[in-house]
């Protein structure tokens, strides 16, 4: 059995933590997998999550996320030891500079290193951290590169071009697999005679919440009494988030959701104000669930939604996104079914579960000389 090695940031609510999950969390006479994650997520997502999955789970450091970055490609570098993995498969940046560290300390011992996977889950590599990213880079070579979308992949291109280092001759892309979503219950109870809008994510700066909050008072201004907006994950904007929950009776706030997917049926809209992201699972699994997504026009994103996509917002026209709440405030009903079906179509044909493993599966046989 082969054994493999995803190395992830923590047991979060992200896309590339679901792409991992989905890929270890399968009953494979083939392969046998261990997720690794550089800190522990303390949280009940995480808990609920380690006792969902039938996987083995290592965490590399338990404390303060910035000294795991140091102890981290040690602890790591013992694991590889230990474990002897024939590949590590490193989802985004964090886990890409631990592993960095650790193949140039295999590298010092002479011994012999897993073959390297890597899924390039963003279109933004390195941006504020430009020296770093050279240094990982430099020392991830001859690696197998799967973007998770075109404009990641063109992303990925981009970042070895500027640091004058070579691009792999083995880079794909492969879109996230999804299943079509169960209609489970939420566990929170909406109000029919309003519109229900969620965000699903981290509170963070690149997933746009902040544009979100700022827009907030002007449309409970605007359209009283006729939207709830439900802000479902953690992350640093948490505090404003919970500040505008304390002021507005329609902000709704919950910790992250174990198997949303299952349950974005329940709301009328997600909402998703992406300064940039490499895909976007969750627009794949909502528009699955028949919830349209209400989206930034931005590369990657775009590629979840058909081309003509009437939910579509632009970040640099400060009245797009309220002119999209004016439109779902009196959109009508025929027209919402045939916008729900469109997407569901889109996303049916071109993320398929089945598809999404067994090009992965291809590469890992590759690697090991069996298919």
């Amino acid at each position: 059995m082969i054994k493999i090695i995803h190395l992830i940031t923590s047991i979060n609510l992200g896309g590339a933590e679901i792409v991992a999950f989905n890929l270890a969390n399968q009953n494979s006479k083939k392969f046998e997998y261990i997720i690794v994650e550089l800190f522990k997520s303390n949280n009940s997502f995480a808990e609920s999550k380690r006792k969902e999955l039938n996987i083995r789970f290592y965490t590399l450091f338990k404390r303060s996320k910035r000294i795991s970055l140091i102890i981290s490609p040690f602890k790591l570098f013992y694991l590889i030891i230990k474990e002897k993995p024939k590949i590590i498969h490193s989802h985004t940046d964090l886990p890409d500079f631990v592993l960095a560290i650790t193949l140039r300390l295999i590298k010092f011992f002479n011994l012999p290193h897993p073959k390297i996977v890597r899924t390039i889950h963003n279109t933004e590599l390195w941006a504020s951290h430009n020296r770093i990213g050279k240094f990982v880079e430099s020392s991830l070579n001859n690696d197998y590169i799967v973007a998770v979308s075109e404009a990641s992949s063109i992303a990925y291109v981009r970042l070895r071009t500027k640091y004058n280092l070579p691009i792999s001759k083995n880079i794909q892309v492969i879109y996230n697999g999804c299943k079509t979503p169960k209609h489970l219950s939420l566990g929170i109870k909406l109000e029919s005679n309003k519109l229900n809008i969620a965000f699903c994510g981290r509170f963070e700066y690149q997933k746009g919440i902040d544009i979100l909050i700022e827009k907030i008072s002007y449309i409970n201004l605007k359209y009283q009494n006729k939207i709830n907006f439900y802000f479902i994950g953690e992350g640093s904007y948490k505090k404003q988030i919970d500040d505008l929950a304390n002021a507005y009776d329609n902000i709704k706030v919950s910790p992250p959701i174990i198997g949303i997917s299952n349950k974005l049926h329940a709301f009328d809209y997600l909402i998703m104000p992406s300064r940039f992201e490499g895909l976007g699972l969750i627009s794949v699994e909502s528009s699955l669930a028949k919830t349209p997504v209400i989206a930034t026009k931005i590369q990657g994103l775009s590629e979840t939604l058909p081309v003509e996509w009437p939910l579509y917002f632009s970040l640099n026209n400060e009245s797009s996104l309220l002119n999209i709440f004016d439109k779902i405030v009196n959109i009508r009903e025929y027209e919402l079914n045939q916008i729900k079906e469109d997407a569901y179509l889109f996303t049916s044909s071109r993320f398929s579960f089945e598809k999404f493993l067994n090009s992965y599966y291809d590469i890992y046989s590759t690697f090991t000389g069996k298919k």
